[in-house]
């Protein structure tokens, strides 16, 4: 069968707006003057004021003024200052470089590019955030930056501009002399319209809604939360209700007004709400970034709300706009607005009796069950559904870790960071794997018994950035450790390690004699973890720079075997590419094309950047063997460019001897002005295109032509509009259509950015137009 399983990868493109944008139309374009003038713009204003939603429109209308893109990095659920550079690349598509910082790779990925990169909710680390600012303005000479922050940057050549409420009446009785309401009152009347099926705003009711909207200080975010009541109360009585908080609010001498006015609103909406909805609404907020209802269900849950209540208490919070949904792909997914989850952690807080730590323990307890679980399943079928997983709760896991890791239970943490040791090898991400790592060792004592597989993880952190001496020293310890505890497993794991750091250091023979200790001690353990398949790529490595072609064919082949066996796909898809690695350095063209093209497939499902770079220059020397040298040209500079996307390779720094071997021998044949022409244009080939030319395959879903019916998109575009216009997710219009679920998700983003919508409830609009 197919491969359908397919992985989604966060991206930085701007989030869709499920609700509609109200007014603003000085804001945006005194933005838009601002973004066209100046490199650094920060948007500033109190929480709820509409930082986020001005910055995301604005960066949408300007996005033809940068040919490299508009990216979104939402820093909300990130609480690690150390790792925000990190979190761009991430958004930028960026992996990690080996042998550096992920600062220092950001500024060179950026440093020809001209983006407009929009960084959101800046507040709680703006010291770190003004420093990279600082940085990557000065190498990059065409970035532009847009952050949204409660407070400057302060950086040299920023210009602030300041976020105002939303505009109100100059008196009750004025709707402005050409008859249209006032930005505030416009909001409040299309959300309560939302909320109360028949609701509208009339001559009867319209002094009430405008008195509220002052009272509210144009705040959206407090008149969403107003609007929302109306299901419970007349507009009487929340405007009756609410003044008593406000009135309450504006008599502490602290705070502007507006934090006040939002303040009291927030007040308002927990004294509205149930005393289970109060609970589950602060031990929410241990969530750093969207979760998911078993989560909920599991941290939340106990001393005043059962476990089989949550799922009734979380939907009268989403009812409440408390909790909002955040779905990804199929994945039903749930977050709260930054301002309000602040406001559950301080009401958690002050739950005192412990409560914090104890969801905090709880929250960190689930993922690390989540992790042991995953460990198990890590090299069968489910494979892929775990990678995919990892992607989503990335930013939970990396708060939750963060929260506990010198005080957690030692057994806990010891589990969880070996696995997400194997999270961070297979994502190709060692810089951040070796952050953390780094932490524990500067926190816990790693000595004794059960640390052998910590610091095996730590040591390939270490290897895969090029700290080959600090990589071999923990691998001592860990293999010393390992004989103390009788562990073979743990021993095979850190014999692996050192075959891979002799594998970097260039000698062959050494890490053939370490593989081959460790591939003994897994026949006696078993081959149940990602290590002990990967003995046999890197030892079917290690031959092929030995030029002992058929060795490296036959490990190769083993994997692979080993692979099909588990149903496992990432292993067998890199025994693929070695052997044809192998086939083609052998002479054997044919053979080395079925399997590198076999590999690639398999990568592109995976979305395995790093294996869709290795595949595309492997590819491409297979052409220039076979004379296709300017197609050869073409994928090099494909990959030329996936490569600043990932710059970690498993095979080591002796790998790239074979690149330049097909660049050699592609300039001999074509002469260097006609081989940069063919690089230059690989490098702009969106790169389902290059996949598609690597394979020798059309472009999926006929891409490369749109219809002559006067649509803009192709044909099965509009099968897949179709089909978003029926209420088909996205996994469902995969399997109606018996395409992978990846090439679904493609479609419809290829459909947002031809039509320039969205949302999918405006391609169901354009379909039902078409039809009429």
């Amino acid at each position: 069968m197919p491969l359908t399983a397919t992985l989604e990868r966060q991206t930085g493109r701007l989030p869709a707006e499920l609700t509609s944008f109200i007014g603003r139309e000085a804001e945006l374009e005194q933005a838009r003057r601002l973004i066209d003038g100046h490199r650094l713009v920060t948007l500033t204003g109190s929480g709820g004021v509409g930082k986020t939603r001005l910055a995301v429109r604005a960066a949408d209308l300007a996005r033809d003024a940068f040919r490299d893109g508009v990216f979104f990095v939402c820093l909300s659920g990130l609480s690690e200052p150390s790792l925000l550079a990190q979190a761009i690349c991430e958004a930028l598509g960026v992996g990690e470089r080996g042998d550096g910082p992920a600062d220092a790779l950001l500024a060179d990925h950026l440093a020809d590019l001209r983006i407009l990169l929009v960084l959101d909710t800046c507040e709680h680390m703006v010291d770190e955030c003004a420093m990279l600012c600082e940085a990557l303005l000065r190498s990059a000479p065409e970035l532009r930056v847009l952050a949204t922050s409660r407070q400057s940057l302060d950086v040299m050549g920023e210009h602030t501009f300041t976020v105002p409420p939303l505009g109100g009446p100059r008196a009750a009785h004025d709707a402005g002399a050409d008859g249209r309401e006032c930005d505030s009152v416009t909001l409040f009347a299309e959300r309560a319209a939302a909320t109360v099926e028949g609701w509208t705003l009339t001559g009867a009711n319209r002094d009430a809604v405008v008195r509220l909207c002052t009272r509210l200080d144009g705040i959206p975010l407090a008149i969403e939360l107003a609007a929302v009541q109306l299901r419970v109360f007349s507009l009487d009585q929340v405007l009756g209700r609410l003044g008593t908080h406000l009135f309450q609010a504006r008599g502490r001498r602290t705070g502007l007004r507006r934090h006040q006015t939002l303040r009291a609103t927030v007040d308002w909406s927990h004294a509205l709400c149930s005393p289970e909805e109060r609970l589950l609404w602060a031990r929410l907020s241990v969530f750093a970034a969207d979760f998911d209802l078993a989560a909920a269900e599991h941290v939340c849950s106990g001393d005043g709300l059962d476990a089989e209540h949550v799922a009734e208490v979380l939907t009268d919070l989403l009812e409440k706009s408390i909790v909002q949904r955040a779905d990804r792909g199929s994945q039903v997914r749930y977050r709260m607005l930054d301002t309000l989850r602040q406001y559950g952690a301080e009401r958690l807080a002050a739950l005192g009796g412990g409560e914090e730590g104890r969801l905090r323990s709880r929250c960190f307890g689930w993922y690390a069950g989540r992790l042991e679980r995953a460990r198990e399943e890590l090299t069968g079928p489910e494979q892929v559904r775990w990678l995919d997983w990892f992607d989503r709760e990335r930013a939970n896991v990396r708060d939750a870790l963060g929260k506990v890791l010198a005080t957690a239970d030692a057994d806990a943490v010891r589990g969880a960071m070996e696995t997400l040791g194997r999270f961070w090898v297979l994502k190709g991400v060692p810089g951040e794997g070796r952050h953390w790592m780094d932490r524990l060792l500067a926190t816990r004592d790693t000595t004794g018994p059960g640390w052998s597989g910590l610091l095996t993880m730590a040591a390939l952190a270490s290897t895969m950035q090029n700290d080959l001496a600090g990589g071999g020293e923990l691998l001592e310890r860990a293999l010393a450790q390992a004989r103390a505890d009788g562990d073979r497993a743990a021993a095979a794991d850190a014999r692996t390690g050192q075959g891979l750091l002799a594998l970097f250091a260039g000698d062959f023979p050494l890490a053939l004699e370490r593989l081959d200790r460790a591939d003994e001690l897994y026949r006696e353990t078993g081959y149940d973890d990602v290590l002990g398949l990967l003995v046999e790529i890197f030892r079917g490595t290690a031959h092929l720079f030995e030029n002992d072609f058929s060795a490296a064919v036959a490990h190769a082949d083993r994997a692979v075997r080993a692979g099909e066996e588990r149903g496992e796909f990432w292993v067998r898809s890199y025994g693929m590419l070695v052997g044809g690695l192998s086939l083609w350095l052998a002479g054997d063209l044919d053979g080395a094309m079925r399997r590198l093209r076999r590999s690639l497939r398999t990568k592109r499902d995976l979305g395995d950047r790093l294996g869709i770079t290795l595949g595309l220059e492997a590819i491409a020397g297979c052409l220039c063997s076979g004379g296709d040298h300017v197609r050869a040209a073409r994928l090099l500079g494909a990959a030329d460019r996936m490569r600043e996307s990932t710059r970690t390779s498993w095979f080591g720094p002796y790998h790239a001897v074979l690149r330049d071997v097909h660049i050699d021998k592609t300039v001999e044949a074509l002469g260097e002005a006609r081989y940069r022409a063919a690089f230059e244009e690989g490098e702009r080939l969106p790169l389902t295109r290059a996949i598609a030319e690597a394979l020798d395959e059309p472009v999926p879903g006929g891409e490369e032509g749109a219809d002559s019916g006067g649509s803009p998109l192709t044909e099965r575009e509009r099968q897949v509009a179709e089909l978003v216009a029926e209420g088909l997710s996205n996994r469902g219009i995969a399997e109606r259509l018996t395409i992978a679920k990846r090439t679904a998700d493609s479609h419809v983003e290829h459909i947002l950015a031809k039509l320039g919508y969205s949302s999918r409830t405006q391609i169901a609009v354009w379909v039902s137009g078409r039809e009429r």
